[in-house]
């Protein structure tokens, strides 16, 4: 398998128990550079995944919750970044342990010695969407445990918007960008889901290719890589990658080309 050098990668909940259908994203040609799950491994936390499958691409890890660094999951050791919590302004305990900023910071001491013990890079926690909750995060933790880069997640479904937020995030806290999930889905109140395919291609491409010329975006991942539909948590099922027989959509082979290609 040949790999991608650029910023694009993939999520793949563990839900899914196996790793084997991540392999069709990082076949010969795919732009794609790396996956991630939420977690601390891509192999031994899937039970089913096969013993000898190999992906050619970087592996992200996350702690999703303070209590998930010490839970007796390894960490791979190939990891070169980790990510921190997932979500913990948010209070869906489906997809978040929820945490007060100054209970985060407090946890995040203890994360940040990965850096001597694994010789990693950090990435901040990912909010939900509550910026005052990362500003009191930050302002909290010491200097010498400051994050690398900088989590986000974005979802909207305009160009104008996605750029906005996004260099809102780099405008207050001036760290690399980690776009770990966006999607064309909005969860704001009155905001409807796309309703055409090619809306949701075109906006791939735009959303993409700003990405890929942006240089204070480090890495991006598209939201929608299941094949188990409740794994999208309510995101409109036409941002998906993959579909429930485990193949690549139209729209995941377009982001395995380049997104903008």
């Amino acid at each position: 398998m040949a790999r991608g050098y650029g910023k694009s990668g993939i999520s793949w909940p563990v839900q899914e128990r196996t790793s084997d259908p991540i392999a069709k994203f990082f076949q010969e040609g795919s732009k794609l550079s790396w996956h991630w799950n939420w977690n601390k491994n891509w192999k031994s936390i899937l039970p089913e995944t096969s013993k000898d499958l190999t992906i050619d691409a970087e592996f992200v890890a996350m702690i999703f919750a303070p209590d998930y660094l010490d839970n007796g999951v390894e960490l791979d050791p190939s990891v070169q970044i980790v990510m921190g919590y997932n979500e913990p302004d948010h209070n869906d305990a489906s997809v978040a342990v929820h945490q007060s900023a100054r209970d985060a910071a407090i946890a995040w001491t203890h994360l940040a010695k990965l850096r001597e013990t694994h010789g990693v890079k950090l990435a901040s926690p990912a909010i939900a969407g509550n910026i005052p909750w990362l500003q009191e995060w930050f302002a909290q933790i010491p200097d010498d445990t400051r994050p690398d880069y900088l989590t986000v997640h974005i979802y909207t479904t305009t160009f104008d918007d996605f750029v906005r937020q996004v260099v809102n995030f780099w405008n207050l806290f001036r760290l690399p960008i980690i776009v770990s999930e966006f999607a064309m889905h909005s969860f704001a109140p009155g905001v409807p889901p796309p309703t055409d395919m090619q809306q949701v291609h075109d906006f791939m491409g735009q959303i993409t290719q700003w990405l890929d010329q942006t240089d204070f975006i480090a890495k991006y991942s598209w939201f929608g890589a299941v094949r188990d539909g409740y794994n999208l948590h309510g995101v409109s099922p036409l941002n998906r990658l993959m579909d429930e027989h485990g193949e690549l959509t139209a729209l995941g082979q377009q982001y395995v080309a380049g997104g903008h290609a």
